[in-house]
């Protein structure tokens, strides 16, 4: 039986998991009764409620503490290299069962299995990732490059059969196809199989794979859900590339129709073309066309939730135009870059010319402009996570430019200071970020973007007025008295021609850019002038609350050598006063003739065991002397 563990919870998570107990009156001991560190718990935890213990946040976090203080975390080689089963036989077993439900070539059927281990240092668990590809048998040729997915989360689907588990994703890997390295991207699990050969828009038959049923089951002990409540969606990143790794080369396996006869495919309507779409000459545009007409009408005729289980962002339309554009053997006439440029840019007027539509109708949405880091963890900001990143940090900075965010993370991290960089103007989930921030206890903002008059209106542009914390003329006078005397604004400044208004004299005709500054005097000095700025009144005018990111030290933390000597005495001592008992009953349960209630049983179990630890008379021995320490 594989335990639950301290270590597959970050502390955020453990208190949710502790609030989320329906029957609040049960004992923490009875509540974590699954879990490894069991043994560990403290004393005072034993008998304490779950009630007692969701009603003050800080014991929550000492028991966390606690467990984690009293044993490691599983190592790798006790679970993620072995299998409780016979990994062959379960490969087979995955197959026979898509046999059961679909026509599909068992022969040419492939599985794969693998264990893998996830650890950044606060979380840590071990999981199994299966993958099966089967060709069908009863599908013709028309249907070439189509595929059937089906994802399970500890072998459940969900409501849309499993694909919106594995859609949320950023996959990324290295093709080595005819000896060259090529960096290869998709986005969610349909443009993964995309990339591998799954698609139905080329021109070339012969090069389209046959089509198939692909399966995803990802056995994991804690799957970090996204979003709301449905768990339709999971953090993919721990098992990004394992899921890369299996289904490409699964993928590989599965049969094209390459040397059957079937060549060049015109099935293709093309609006934009003036030749009537003949593959090889037709525009760029009218891939993007052929892509948004076969979108558009699976989400009108067949499928509306499509938009929201395969949403893809514009530069993931590309992702899956590109190779349709370069097996039909077309050549930019530029080079790759212009023609992406100019098809991503082609999607809002597209969708409005041909079907009255904005790209969002189409499940098309914007790349992920603003991303929060924090502790060396990078978030996209999102309609479903704004709430839950306007809590990290005791600051969060806004930036501009992603680069300057780079730069200062090794020093925000000291500080447990979140950084936003947006790419530029602030997107809708950035200003909903900064407001959502506003609205939290204890949180301080500060926006940070060049001195020019792009920066003016980034500043200005969030929805209620936010602290800009830099940069400006002053921040050069600033570094010149702390350090930097020999810095000049000629140093940093340049001439351009502002894209906008201004009343600011010196912004008609000269701009300091975040980039100079750092190239003249280095990231540590931005960073000391934005100290600075972030302990002023007018930006943190309550100060800091560094509750948000401090716990107190658990109080077993203190415990003297002798006392916690004494406690794994105590321990060791009633589980070798119950471990006969334990095991008869741990016996009886694998064998049970008839249905019975659980909660009953388990009121017969405790108190069975009870009657043992009371009825023993070095108990009764040994509770007056520790009644008479307590007084």
């Amino acid at each position: 039986m594989t335990l639950d563990s301290i270590y597959h919870f970050r502390p955020s998570q453990f208190r949710e998991y502790c609030r989320r107990i329906i029957d609040k009156s049960i004992s923490v001991s009875d509540a974590l009764r699954t879990f490894r560190e069991l043994k560990c718990l403290p004393t005072r935890f034993k008998q304490m409620t779950i009630q007692e213990l969701a009603d003050n946040p800080q014991s929550i976090q000492d028991l966390y503490n606690a467990l984690r203080n009293g044993m490691q975390p599983e190592s790798k080689s006790r679970s993620s290299s072995r299998l409780s089963y016979n990994k062959a036989e379960r490969e087979n077993e995955l197959i026979e069962n898509i046999a059961e439900i679909y026509n599909i070539d068992k022969k040419k059927a492939k599985a794969k299995i693998i264990t893998g281990r996830y650890d950044d240092g606060v979380q840590s668990f071990n999981y199994i990732l299966e993958v099966v590809a089967a060709p069908k048998t009863d599908t013709s040729v028309e249907h070439a490059g189509e595929v059937e997915f089906i994802g399970n989360i500890n072998s459940t689907p969900s409501i849309d059969g499993g694909e919106g588990y594995f859609q949320d994703a950023d996959f990324k890997w290295i093709d080595t196809k005819k000896g060259k390295k090529k960096v290869l991207s998709a986005s969610g699990i349909r443009g993964l199989l995309h990339e591998c050969g799954f698609n139905t828009s080329g021109y070339y038959t012969s090069k389209k794979k046959k089509p198939s049923i692909f399966l995803i089951n990802l056995k994991t002990p804690c799957p970090d859900w996204l979003g709301s409540a449905d768990k339709t969606k999971i953090d993919l990143r721990p098992y990004a590339d394992d899921i890369v790794k299996a289904v490409s080369s699964l993928a590989r396996n599965v049969p094209s129709y390459h040397g059957e006869g079937y060549g060049y495919s015109n099935s293709s309507s093309s609006l934009y073309a003036s030749d009537g779409g003949r593959g090889e000459d037709q525009v760029a545009i009218n891939y993007l066309v052929d892509f948004l007409k076969k979108r558009y009408h699976a989400i009108q005729a067949a499928d509306p939730s499509l938009k929201n289980r395969d949403r893809i962002t514009q530069s993931g339309v590309w992702y899956r135009i590109r190779p349709i554009m370069i097996s039909s053997g077309f050549q930019p006439p530029k080079d790759w870059g212009t023609t992406r440029r100019y098809i991503t840019g082609k999607i809002d007027e597209v969708c409005q010319e041909l079907f009255g539509v904005d790209r969002e109708e189409m499940g098309i949405i914007a790349s992920a402009r603003a991303v929060m880091y924090f502790q060396g963890q990078s978030y996209p900001v999102n309609v479903d996570n704004v709430a839950e990143l306007a809590e990290k940090g005791i600051v969060i900075i806004i930036i501009e430019k992603e680069g300057i965010a780079d730069l200062l993370e090794p020093y925000a991290d000291k500080y447990k200071i979140a950084l936003v960089y947006t790419r530029g103007r602030f997107t809708k989930y950035g200003k909903e970020l900064i407001e959502a921030a506003k609205k939290s206890a204890g949180s301080v903002i500060g926006i940070l973007v060049d001195y020019d008059v792009v920066g003016e209106a980034i500043a200005k542009s969030s929805i209620t007025q936010t602290p800009r914390i830099g940069i400006t003329r002053e921040t050069i006078t600033w570094l010149q008295e702390n350090g930097y005397s020999s810095l000049t604004e000629a140093d940093v400044e340049e001439e351009y021609i502002p894209s906008e208004r201004t009343d600011d004299p010196y912004l008609n005709h000269k701009r300091i850019e975040l980039d100079s500054i750092v190239a003249k005097v280095g990231a540590e000095a931005l960073w000391k002038y934005i100290m600075y700025r972030l302990q002023l009144k007018d930006c943190s005018p309550e100060g800091f609350d560094y509750n948000r990111v401090i716990s107190m030290p658990a109080n077993e933390t203190f415990h003297p050598a002798e006392f916690r000597e004494l406690q794994s005495s105590l321990d060791e001592y009633f589980t070798k006063l119950m471990k006969d008992d334990v095991q008869d009953i741990e016996s009886d349960l694998e064998h049970v003739t008839d249905l019975v209630e659980v909660e009953h049983k388990e009121r017969q179990i405790h108190e069975r065991l009870g009657h043992i630890v009371s009825g023993k008379s070095d108990v009764k021995l040994i509770i007056p002397e520790f009644s008479k320490l307590t007084n």
